[in-house]
């Protein structure tokens, strides 16, 4: 009986305790971010505002990589 108590409360304590650990946020893609100006931006300064904790997430990465392709501008030809 004692045995079912315990194991029943570890079950439940363990339950509670992973239950945090997982996002219920969706993994967006760098190009969903380049189609997403506020939800990168807003992205970013989650990210970076805590980069302890959500630097290599996905999302951290997605948008970072979408703002990279953005920022750098397109090519065009010279005239000499």
């Amino acid at each position: 009986m004692v045995t079912f108590v315990a194991q029943s409360a570890f079950l439940a304590m363990a339950t509670v305790a992973l239950s945090g650990c997982f996002s219920d946020e969706p993994v967006h893609t760098a190009e969903w971010y380049k189609e997403h100006d506020s939800d990168r931006q807003e992205k970013l300064k989650a990210c970076s505002d805590n980069p302890g904790e959500l630097r290599d997430t996905p999302n951290c990465v997605n948008a970072l990589q979408a703002e990279r392709v953005l920022s750098s501008g397109e090519l065009f030809e010279l005239d000499f």
